[in-house]
């Protein structure tokens, strides 16, 4: 005889549950990297406008009747430019922005341009021979101002390449050299020493573009140090994307 079959254990029916909708939360990331890169597009905007106003005052004579009040505008728009450049640095680094550093490229050539544009004008004063020696330092001061402000807007981008920039400064500078050997060898009545302030511009913009061309790793401390801070112990990235 066979064992009685056991009664099949009592199962509840499926039964269709609605899924709950998910709340949808504030990407707080992406609203503070949305807020710090307008802020710094801001300050740097504001910083660099004031900057072409500051060069215009200094071709229009304004240097030696206001030498006091220049000094202020330099110091207060070198402090928007820091503030505008670590606010960015902060957007991009900090909170992985990936869209200003398109807008800082944009800015990179930007200043690029206006270097360029500010050197041929000083070629141009240094020719004609009408300037001082406080309007001569100010000439080289603005243009040691500008590379430095292409590169800390280099320093900005991750794997950002400054050789493509020094092929212009090196054309303009090759350009400066042509002048100088026609005003001082063509044309009459040179003043001879006026030739050391086109020796000294020409070698310092000439050296400069060399070693941005050269891409010898000079910025790579300063890049380490950039990177150092937003980067974890275990050499993780703060942005929560990975490793670098």
């Amino acid at each position: 005889m066979t064992d009685p079959q056991k009664p099949l254990p009592h199962v509840q029916p499926f039964v269709d549950r609605k899924t709950q909708p998910r709340k949808k939360g504030v990407d707080t990331r992406g609203m503070l990297s949305l807020v710090t890169m307008l802020v710094s597009m801001a300050a740097l905007t504001v910083s660099m406008l004031g900057a072409a106003k500051l060069v215009v005052d200094v071709f229009n004579d304004g240097l030696s009747n206001n030498l006091e009040g220049m000094f202020v505008k330099v110091v207060v728009l070198g402090f928007a430019f820091l503030f505008g450049w670590g606010v960015g640095l902060v957007s991009i680094r900090g909170f992985g922005n990936l869209v200003y550093p398109i807008i800082i490229k944009i800015y990179s050539w930007g200043c690029l341009a206006a270097v360029g544009m500010l050197y041929i004008k000083v070629i141009l004063k240094l020719f004609m021979q009408a300037y001082d020696a406080l309007h001569f330092w100010a000439y080289l001061i603005m243009l040691l101002g500008g590379l430095l402000v292409l590169i800390c807007l280099h320093l900005l981008v991750e794997g950002n390449d400054l050789r493509p920039f020094a092929i212009p400064l090196l054309i303009i500078s090759v350009l400066h050299l042509f002048v100088i050997v026609y005003r001082y060898v063509f044309t009459d009545n040179p003043n001879g020493w006026m030739a050391l302030g086109d020796f000294t511009i020409f070698t310092v913009m000439i050296s400069l573009s060399a070693l941005m061309l050269m891409h010898i790793g000079i910025l790579s401390p300063l890049r380490d140090q950039v990177d150092g801070m937003f980067t974890a112990e275990d050499g993780s990235n703060h942005k929560g994307n990975g490793t670098r």
